[in-house]
């Protein structure tokens, strides 16, 4: 029996609603549903009932177990509190991300951490998306940066959606599509287009989108070093998609410009992945810090 579907079960009762349930969990509603499912699959009984179709309500048979899973809950939550009362113990928080998320934005989250919790440290670990929602679900990192897609399913994980990252097309000050007020697919045709990775979401996204738009005759090469990729574009060998976090500095220098683009391009998901039982108040203060660095890039 999982901790995370016992506290599923709490908060609907606590909340009244899956929906308002899952919002204070920071999960998404069909999560929330499966915690429940899994933990009435597990007790082989059913725990709520829909009242005219609408409210809900406890079974006879959740009435008689919500006084025992309420206590050992609290029980629970009480021996972590002990833990925490003893300033003399440092906890190591462990955040996982990815090298260029990482060099924008962890330096004002790990402030942020440092200014709220004195007595605890964040080390840092750099992975890959795919790394880092498997250090997760192991118990080796507690918070993960990742850039997860669409039709990816991590229902097992905790996550937050912090941002819709802009995806923007750049290249050399010098470079001839630079004459273009807007940019079209087929402009595109014979181009060199220098990605990043091409396991990487983003690849992955403009891909799709070129491929969507009929775009078939470019070069492709392939760099597994942001740093590189983007000098390779300063220096006119070709053109790149990438995030606007990414290329923030060298816009504002104008050593990359970026060009307009006739079809937009669709977006990075970008997501906070949490260990289920990480403090709540960490969460809250992480997440609300990185939505709030996210909106102004």
């Amino acid at each position: 029996m999982e901790l995370k579907n016992i506290e599923a079960f709490l908060m609907v009762i606590n909340k009244g609603s899956f929906s308002a349930a899952a919002d204070a969990l920071y999960i998404s509603q069909p999560t929330i549903s499966i915690r429940i499912q899994q933990l009435e699959q597990h007790l082989n009984t059913t725990l709520f009932e829909r009242e005219n179709g609408k409210k809900i309500a406890l079974t006879q048979a959740g009435e008689k177990i919500y006084p025992y899973f309420q206590e050992a809950f609290q029980l629970i939550q009480k021996g972590q509190e002990i833990l925490k009362e003893n300033p003399m113990e440092r906890e190591k928080i462990k955040i996982s991300c990815p090298n260029h998320m990482g060099v924008e934005i962890m330096p004002e989250v790990l402030k942020v951490l440092y200014d709220c919790f004195p007595n605890f440290e964040f080390p840092v670990k750099i992975s890959v998306t795919e790394q880092i929602i498997q250090e997760i679900r192991l118990g080796e990192a507690d918070i993960g940066f990742a850039y997860i897609q669409p039709e990816k399913s991590c229902e097992d994980l905790s996550m937050v959606k912090i941002a819709n990252e802009q995806n923007i097309l750049v290249c050399a000050p010098d470079h001839r599509l630079t004459k273009l007020d807007k940019v079209s697919p087929s402009d595109l045709e014979n181009e060199r287009i220098i990605v990043y990775n091409r396991e990487f979401v983003t690849t992955k996204i403009i891909e799709q989108f070129l491929e969507k738009n009929r775009l078939k005759e470019y070069k492709q090469v392939e760099i597994s070093n942001v740093g590189w990729l983007k000098m390779m574009v300063r220096k006119g060998l070709g053109i790149a998609f990438l995030q606007n976090i990414i290329v923030q500095e060298e816009l504002q220098s104008g050593k990359l410009i970026k060009l307009d683009l006739r079809k937009s391009l669709p977006p990075t998901p970008i997501y906070l992945i949490f260990r289920t039982d990480l403090h709540q108040e960490i969460k809250d203060i992480i997440i609300k810090t990185s939505k709030r660095i996210f909106s102004r890039l």
